[in-house]
């Protein structure tokens, strides 16, 4: 039956084992953050399983809640034959207590409809038109119960899996954000700020750079506690009076050309194709936004990008 397959397909699923209890805040801590990421790795596939399964259980469940929806779209006209068939075998009941047999279909029909056959043999006195009827009738009430029956089992089926699934997926959700906030401490324990000291320079743009450093990188954030990097420079030099556009290449037209032997504390560095912009701070070092992984902060001017050329505002 469809209804049996369905269920059964929905309470066939294999849960991933559930791991061992989060590791103690001195257990986290004696682990590198390399080794609490290679805990966050296994978690987030044992979770991607775990969203998996509900997605495919999701597909199943599709063709329950269509026959659920069939079942409750079928359920006023079971009824309404059931209230039917009740009437039927009443005006059969009371047409045979006119004859006499009143207690006689009383005590067929009030028994359970699935062994009324083993029953009917006691009403042989009825016409077999009335047995007919009745039988019709308690098929029509039967059909109402069986309906009613399947339609619950689909239900709370349906309710339970998706619901354990759910369970487990929250439960492994709370290990990850746990495991990361280890990861978080365990990674500063490691890298630990740099302490840049205080800026001793005349320049008030890169004065304004500096008291950014170690605020975080933000893709189109121009402050003032995100920032990238042309969002950066244009609030460093905004300080100074100066505007400039939230774009590197536009920075490039708006600044004028410079050699790097020419580089002043303030001076603009650009790299990548103008895709990146840093401020220049003296010592062949910069102030630059690299990116979303990491925050403001000072690096050798040639620290790695491809540089186009020179700027000053």
């Amino acid at each position: 039956m469809r209804t049996r397959r369905i269920v059964a397909a929905v309470a066939a699923v294999a849960l991933i084992p559930a791991t061992a209890a989060l590791l103690t805040s001195s257990q986290a801590s004696a682990q590198s953050s390399d080794e609490i990421q290679e805990e966050i790795d296994e978690r987030s596939e044992d979770l991607e399983v775990v969203i998996e399964e509900y997605n495919a259980k999701r597909e199943e469940l599709d063709d329950a809640n269509e026959l659920i929806e069939e079942i409750e779209a079928q359920l006023p006209e079971l009824q309404a034959a059931a209230d039917a068939a009740n009437e039927q075998m009443a005006e059969i009941a009371s047409t045979a207590y006119t004859g006499g047999n009143f207690a006689m279909v009383n005590s067929v029909l009030a028994g359970d409809p699935s062994d009324f056959a083993d029953r009917l043999m006691y009403l042989s006195n009825l016409s077999d038109a009335e047995n007919a009827a009745i039988a019709d009738a308690l098929g029509q009430m039967e059909e109402l119960e069986t309906r009613k029956t399947e339609l619950e089992t689909l239900k709370e089926s349906a309710d339970e899996i998706l619901s354990d699934i759910e369970k487990q997926q929250g439960e492994i959700e709370a290990e990850i954000e746990a495991l990361e906030d280890d990861y978080d401490d365990a990674y500063a324990a490691e890298n630990p700020e740099p302490d840049w000291g205080d800026y001793a320079g005349n320049s008030t743009a890169v004065a304004f750079a500096w008291d950014q450093l170690g605020e975080q990188y933000v893709y189109g954030a121009d402050g003032p506690d995100t920032w990238d990097c042309s969002g950066l420079t244009q609030g460093a030099w905004a300080a100074a009076g100066v505007s400039l556009s939230h774009n590197a290449a536009m920075q490039w037209d708006e600044t004028a050309r410079i050699s790097r032997d020419e580089l002043q504390e303030g001076d603009l560095v650009f790299y990548n194709d103008l895709a990146h912009v840093g401020i220049y701070i003296g010592g062949g070092e910069i102030i630059h936004a690299p990116n979303s992984t990491t925050v403001v902060k000072i690096v050798d001017i040639d620290y790695g990008g491809s540089i186009v050329g020179y700027g000053r505002p």
